[in-house]
């Protein structure tokens, strides 16, 4: 069965295995918006799945994309500024 927790609970299971960590509700609530860890809306907030939440601190880097610029960009000078 899948564990689905409200962020701010499932930052009090894991604050209970683990009272130093420096997972914080925003991170758990940024996570599931972009949908890193999958997420169900439920009224005005949204219930995630605990246990891909634990799979990904222990894993941060699988299945996500390094995001990083390489290189320097060309800027249109006619914009505007």
């Amino acid at each position: 069965m899948v564990r689905m927790r409200f962020p701010a609970q499932a930052l009090e299971e894991l604050r209970k295995d683990d009272p130093d960590t420096p997972v914080t509700l925003n991170l758990i609530r940024t996570l599931a918006r972009r949908g890193v860890i999958p997420s169900v809306k439920v009224g005005r907030g949204r219930l995630i799945n605990y246990d891909a939440l634990i799979d990904f601190l222990a894993h941060p880097t699988e299945g996500e994309p390094e995001q990083r610029a390489h290189g320097i960009r060309r800027v249109d000078e006619r914009a505007g500024a």
